[in-house]
């Protein structure tokens, strides 16, 4: 119940900072307790500023904590961080291992970004992520 009502908040147009101040707290408590939606949702705000302040940082930091428990959107959000260059050192092969974990989970936009991305590796590059995806487990 209070995840949803913090959800409500964030995507409203008001800043959750200065809707509810307790909210923001809310929901970093949530994220520190290592609830992977929390830590992508804080990881978005953060991102996009809907705490009042943006830090990439930070931002990255909660989406890596979220993408590593395998939250599909936050593996999503890490793919294009790295295509981008957003946050992080630009790295092709980092986003197209992050976009091709969200695809097993079908997200339709990340498995457009893998597949762009794919064309331009080599069959050695795509061998190395094989592996490593072979390998990939969520941590909790």
């Amino acid at each position: 119940m209070l995840l949803m009502a913090v959800v409500a908040l964030l995507f409203s147009h008001v800043p959750v900072a200065m809707a509810d101040p307790s909210s923001q707290h809310q929901l970093q408590a949530l994220a520190g307790q290592g609830d992977a939606n929390a830590q992508w949702m804080l990881g978005q705000a953060l991102l996009t500023g809907s705490l009042g302040e943006t830090d990439e940082a930070e931002a990255v930091r909660w989406l890596q904590l979220a993408a590593d428990q395998g939250h599909a959107l936050a593996q999503r959000d890490m793919g294009m961080l790295y295509e981008q260059g957003q946050g992080v050192t630009q790295d092709a092969l980092e986003a197209f291992f992050w976009y091709s974990l969200a695809s097993r989970q079908d997200s339709s936009r990340a498995r457009l970004r893998r597949d762009a991305l794919a064309a331009m590796l080599t069959v050695e590059q795509h061998e190395a992520i094989a592996a490593r995806l072979k390998g990939w487990r969520p941590r909790k």
